[in-house]
């Protein structure tokens, strides 16, 4: 189980569960692209959630770099942000007048 979160608000609940499943399928001998789908299934895509996840990762780190289950869970959640594509929203084709 990670230790908890600095002194901030806490995560809501969704991310809450990615934040301790990702800790979960991080341990050695999990199929990480299958642990990725994983998270990203239990997300529900919604990215916002893995991003969150990540970040509480990333904060952790910052202060112990030495947390190996922060780092591989890190490691996780960025395959998985990865391997669930983005959209971007200033994406946009050109038009032609037929």
């Amino acid at each position: 189980m990670p230790a908890p979160l600095p002194a901030e608000a806490a995560p809501p609940s969704s991310v809450q569960r990615l934040i301790d499943l990702a800790a979960e399928l991080g341990q050695p001998g999990v199929d990480k692209p299958a642990a990725a789908g994983q998270l990203i299934e239990s997300a529900a895509g919604d990215r916002q959630a893995l991003e969150q996840a990540r970040n509480s990762y990333a904060r952790r780190l910052h202060g112990h770099s030495d947390d190996w289950t922060a780092t591989a869970a890190l490691s996780l959640l960025n395959r998985a942000l990865t391997d669930s594509g983005w959209i971007d929203p200033f994406d946009w084709k050109g038009r032609r007048k037929p």
